[in-house]
């Protein structure tokens, strides 16, 4: 069962997979894939649940402590598809430095098939004395700004000027603003900073923190759009540890971050969020995802759990008691600590992402024990099926959408039909009745195990003759697993 996290209305804008605003019962669809990551396409339903697929971890140890600068440990990273290679920032810590504000190098990597990477020399910064290093740097900003960076979070910006098509939201300290008081009495300076770069090698600092407030962890940020605006997610400190949201139209000012996602007390009472690893999901509308790790305080262990969104804002869990990638077994790389990393490949029909592990407990992440071998992060890739997250699931039932408008004249699904199972598809129109000729009992049995595959009624598969009309399908399911459908314009299915 879906457990919302937030009581947040949903408003989405008027296009496809949008609510329309001349029917508010009325989905705009479009030729846009759809997921079924939530309940929004069941206006009716009966023994249909919502299945959350596990990552299929790959075993690899694709990243490890190999280098000086990196003998203390490896930590939070990022990955991208760029100009035809692999690319990866990520930051490490090394003895000499720890545990000052000099401990961190900002460092690249990349590879050419997403499991070997390379970390290549740059010439870019000069440690103990050598530029023969892939550091980017190791403090940024200008004065009364300038320190390590922490928590990095990656992206492409498609509508910037050339010379800041990079971005980067992490923690900085400004030391030449208000900072917070501690406990203790102290003074901390640690908020959100903002970053740029041309190439995403060469980066520069905004002067002023990008957010007043508290910054711990990782952050993320995108351009949304959806809603043509920035946004940032990470660690909404004043809230706990949970995760905060923020937009912007300009990137330079955030407001403080809005609680969006935090663990269901009643059913985790000992249990909180990390990391968010949120991204819109690019090959489908209107869908969001977030890769929190669950921190158990009781046994100072961390595994990785999925929440979705249509909007960025409201989000479920779609099996919040499931992890979406698990603890390893004793003794290995990732028994204990578990964090996702940033961004999502796409090799073939197949979604690659990559986390970190440690068989090191949360309290356990000290210099003696981080330095031992096999103790320090190590990069894992783990693979999902294309849209293959979450799945509308049935022994034996069925659901009903709402009313849709779509364009095209194919309509294509994927799914998992296992032995004796079957998927069958009905058209139904604006009264309530049957389509001729595409109704569920003429529907051709969809049977196998495809990603893209046409549905068919009596060797027709056109359904031209709906596009543009108020249109619901019902959807039979005996013992299959329906991730995504999508109408689409000849065949076969052209995936952007």
């Amino acid at each position: 069962m879906l457990r919302l996290v937030l009581a947040i209305q949903v408003i989405l804008t008027a296009g496809c997979g949008a609510w329309s605003n001349d029917d508010p019962n009325c989905i705009m669809v479009g030729s846009e894939r759809q997921l079924l990551i939530d309940n929004m396409f069941f206006a009716e339903s009966n023994g249909v649940t919502l299945r959350m697929h596990p990552a299929v971890k790959t075993g690899e140890k694709n990243v490890v402590r190999e280098n000086v600068w990196e003998s203390a440990t490896l930590n939070w990273f990022n990955v991208m598809e760029d100009s035809g290679k692999y690319r990866m920032w990520y930051e490490c810590y090394d003895v000499n430095g720890w545990p000052t504000g000099d401990d961190t190098s900002f460092c690249y990597a990349e590879s050419k098939d997403g499991i070997h990477w390379d970390k290549p020399s740059l010439g870019l910064f000069a440690y103990q004395g050598s530029k023969e290093n892939n550091i980017l740097f190791r403090q940024i900003g200008p004065e009364g700004a300038k320190s390590r960076v922490h928590g990095t979070g990656v992206f492409k910006d498609p509508n910037a000027p050339a010379e800041s098509r990079y971005k980067a939201v992490s923690q900085g300290i400004f030391t030449g603003e208000k900072g917070f008081e501690t406990s203790s009495g102290g003074m901390m300076y640690n908020k959100i900073a903002g970053m740029y770069s041309a190439d995403g090698f060469n980066w520069k600092r905004y002067p002023k923190s990008i957010s007043d407030e508290f910054a711990d962890s990782q952050y993320c940020g995108f351009w949304d759009s959806s809603i043509s605006k920035y946004v940032i997610y990470g660690r909404a400190c004043s809230f706990g540890r949970v995760i905060g949201r923020s937009e912007s139209s300009d990137f330079s000012t955030f407001k403080p971050l809005s609680l969006v996602l935090a663990v269901d007390s009643n059913e985790f009472p000992s249990t909180q969020l990390y990391n968010p690893a949120a991204m819109k999901y690019p090959y489908a509308a209107n869908a969001y995802f977030m890769f929190p790790s669950f921190y158990h305080i009781d046994t100072e262990k961390l595994e990785i759990h999925m929440a979705v969104s249509r909007d960025g804002v409201k989000w479920t869990w779609p099996e919040q008691d499931k992890a979406f990638i698990a603890q390893g077994e004793p003794n290995t790389f990732d028994s204990s600590s578990l964090y996702m990393g940033q961004g999502i490949l796409r090799f073939k029909d197949e979604l690659w992402q990559y986390y970190q592990g440690s068989p090191l407990k949360h309290n356990e992440s000290e210099l003696e024990n981080l330095v031992k071998p096999g103790n320090s992060m190590t990069y894992s890739r783990v693979t999902s099926r294309l849209d293959g997250y979450v799945s509308a699931d049935a022994n034996d039932g069925f659901f009903i959408t709402p009313k849709m408008i779509f364009s095209g004249n194919i309509l294509v699904l994927n799914a998992v039909v296992r032995p004796s199972g079957s998927v069958r598809v009905g058209l139904i129109d604006e009264n309530g009745k049957a389509v001729a000729g595409h109704s569920v009992e003429e529907c051709e049995v969809f049977s196998g195990d495809h990603v893209r595959k046409m549905v068919m009624w009596k060797n027709d598969g056109d359904v031209s003759m709906r596009a543009g009309k108020p249109t619901q399908l019902k959807v039979e399911i005996k013992n299959a697993s329906l991730y995504a459908f999508g109408f689409s314009k000849g065949y076969p299915y052209r995936i952007k």
